[in-house]
């Protein structure tokens, strides 16, 4: 049983990282203009889901407060996002989109939402019903993953679940 499972555990990988880089490899020209590093893109997505204090940033991120730090700089100087103080704790900052930010990341989704659905085109009806419930398992087991992640590890409470499990589904599309 054991020895089935890992055959299909490697299948599985495989299968997965040819689709990420084929998703990759047909990146179009529209994302050219983008000019955004993959953590700045990531932050701005976690971001999307409503403001952020930087320690949650940081965390959702795996990374330093100053290394958080200076990467929100860059997303401030571009007018993607903005601190905002807490009217109850002058001493609390977050981190929220900026109506450009909020417009970029939509934008993200929506080529990539139109990447998939070029991609389903290519797919039978039949090959749609075996390709969708398997997606939704995928999905599910995502899920589990980041609640699992976020119980064994508090310093991400600001990175709530769904946030995480989006975050990870969108980022082989922004490749």
């Amino acid at each position: 049983m054991t020895d089935h499972r890992d055959v299909l555990v490697e299948r599985l990988i495989d299968h997965m990282e040819r689709m990420q880089t084929g998703m990759r490899s047909r990146t179009p020209v529209a994302w050219s203009d983008v000019e955004l590093t993959m953590p700045q893109v990531r932050t701005m997505n976690f971001l999307s889901h409503g403001p952020k204090r930087m320690g949650d940033i940081s965390a959702y991120l795996g990374r330093g407060m100053p290394s958080a730090t200076s990467m929100v700089d860059r997303l401030v100087g571009k007018g993607l996002v903005e601190r905002i103080e807490d009217s109850s704790d002058r001493r609390v900052v977050a981190c929220r989109l900026t109506p450009p930010g909020k417009e970029r990341v939509e934008r993200f989704w929506r080529l990539g939402r139109l990447r998939i659905a070029s991609l389903a085109d290519k797919l039978s009806l039949e090959e749609l019903e075996t390709v969708v419930p398997a997606m939704e398992i995928l999905s599910e087991a995502v899920h589990r993953d980041s609640v699992a992640d976020s119980d064994e590890d508090p310093a991400v409470d600001g990175a709530d679940p769904q946030s995480r499990a989006s975050a990870v589904a969108a980022e082989p599309h922004i490749g």
